[in-house]
């Protein structure tokens, strides 16, 4: 006489499958996560730094020249959390030298290294960065 048991749970090759599955998926969904991060604090930065570059213009309109201490305008700097935001003195042509920067230093690129970029306003409100990975996303 036959017996067939009643079998209940995965067998290893089964928990196999879907681990690699798994892992196939975390592959494709993680760099797209590390970009989009990187994008919404570039985001955040765009904007403290369009502050900056108001705070700076208010400042050259009463005093006729920009300034380089961050406790001299009326917009706070906020505190290093992904950048750090210096304020520059420049000369007083609108558009020619950065008025405010931003700076970001522990950056992981696909290849594993931690890089660094920097972006900078100037006083016509144009964005640059130093490196041309960084560009597309201004």
């Amino acid at each position: 006489m036959l017996r067939f048991r009643n079998k209940k749970g995965f067998t290893l090759l089964e928990l196999i499958i879907v681990v690699i599955v798994i892992g196939i998926l975390a592959s494709i969904a993680l760099p797209r996560f590390v970009r989009v991060a990187e994008r919404a604090r570039i985001a955040e930065a765009k904007t403290i730094l369009d502050a900056l570059r108001s705070s700076q213009m208010r400042y050259l309109a009463q005093w006729n020249t920009y300034t380089g201490t961050a406790t001299n305008l009326d917009t706070p700097v906020p505190p290093p959390k992904y950048f750090t935001f210096v304020t520059n003195a420049c000369s007083s042509t609108i558009g020619s030298n950065a008025i405010a920067t931003a700076t970001r230093n522990t950056v992981e690129n696909p290849g594993g290294a931690f890089v660094g970029y920097t972006v900078t306003i100037t006083a016509d409100g144009a964005l640059s960065s130093t490196t041309s990975e960084i560009q597309p996303l201004l």
